[in-house]
């Protein structure tokens, strides 16, 4: 019996692997394409879009610290 519980494990690791493979083989095709753009000089109009943020940027303010004495 254990030993088929090992083959169901090891079928999920293989597909879980597969995916992770896959999904790094396409992201290096991606930044690959964009390098190729980006040597160029051509401009990837979905990537010069900002994030969608509501609202306006807040100020930062910055406080003055003193020494203590």
């Amino acid at each position: 019996m254990a030993m088929a519980d090992w083959a169901v494990f090891g079928g999920f690791l293989l597909v879980a692997g597969l995916l992770v493979l896959l999904a790094v083989a396409l992201g290096g095709i991606l930044f690959s394409y964009i390098a190729d753009e980006e040597a160029k000089g051509r401009r990837i109009e979905w990537l010069e879009e900002p994030l969608a943020m509501g609202g306006e940027p807040e100020q930062v303010e910055r406080e003055i610290f003193q020494k203590a004495a």
